[in-house]
């Protein structure tokens, strides 16, 4: 039995090193140190399946949107090349061709934003603010282009909430949320903002958490949409005609992740509960603010 599985764990990382990812060992019922391994190594194969998946699958998805604005620009100036009687028809066809190109640069820098939060390269800037300060100053830029749309945010925290994480990264994940609130609620809708401290449990490992809740009456999502809101380019089926490029709460999901959090999605009929809840660290860090 012992040679048995060291033979397959042999054969699962040769095939591995092959490029082969569907062997997988199969378990005994002994129990042992061994059975352990190759249930280790069996876990470590499913994900690396499906992480090469969801690789295969952004990358078309990153070609698909890119090679769309590399088309315009290209055709933009070409056409211009051809047939541009002026300075001025030159002048219009490469800004045009710019506008494409900054679409390019964009998507590519949310992506590289993406990575570097994922690869937590931003832990640098952690320290103990004041939440509702922070919030306070993205709702302030908000409320003036909800109003602008016809629309109210209502808004609902402490005086004070401290809180660990990196300030600028919280803000930009709220930003993103409340950015997708305006974007799909209709004209007169309410989006309400809560945010408020929640004491740990017993058996909890953290010392409380923070739980931001944003609320709005737009399009929504259906369930199946919810599973799939957080992968990079993801448009719902009554977004897909809407600005933006699908990598909003993929950015959200990876600032809450590096905070040690999660993201929660909720059917509002009609509109969209976003729920985030971040844990705080026990006492040991001053949270002098």
């Amino acid at each position: 039995m012992f040679q048995d599985i060291i033979h397959a764990i042999n054969k699962a990382t040769s095939a591995l090193t092959q490029g082969d990812l569907s062997y997988r060992i199969s378990l005994g019922s002994s129990k042992s140190e061994l059975d352990d391994v190759a249930a280790a190594i069996n876990t470590m194969l499913e994900r690396i399946t499906h992480l090469m998946e969801k690789t295969r699958q952004a990358s078309n998805t990153i070609a698909h949107d890119l090679r769309r604005p590399i088309t315009y620009a290209r055709f933009q100036l070409e056409d211009a090349a051809l047939h541009a009687h002026s300075e001025e028809d030159l002048r219009t066809a490469i800004a045009q061709a710019i506008k494409h190109l900054d679409h390019i640069t964009s998507i590519c820098g949310a992506l590289l934003r993406i990575a570097d939060i994922e690869a937590g390269m931003c832990r640098a800037a952690f320290t103990w603010f004041d939440l509702a300060l922070a919030l306070q100053d993205v709702l302030e830029l908000y409320t003036v282009v909800a109003e602008n749309r016809g629309l109210i945010i209502k808004a609902t925290f402490p005086e004070h909430l401290p809180f660990y994480g990196d300030r600028t990264m919280i803000q930009q994940a709220l930003a993103n949320v409340l950015d997708n609130a305006i974007k799909f609620s209709p004209c007169a809708g309410i989006i309400t903002c809560t945010a408020h401290f929640l004491p740990p449990l017993p058996t909890a490992e953290n010392n409380g958490s923070i739980e931001l809740k944003i609320t709005d009456q737009g399009i929504g999502m259906t369930p199946e949409e919810m599973a799939h809101a957080t992968e990079r380019f993801f448009r719902a089926e009554q977004a897909r005609h809407a600005p933006g490029f699908g990598l909003g709460l993929s950015i959200v999901q990876a600032i809450v992740q590096l905070h040690g959090g999660q993201l929660h999605l909720a059917d509002n009929t009609p509109g969209l509960i976003v729920r985030i809840d971040i844990p705080l660290p026990f006492p040991g860090k001053s949270a002098t603010l």
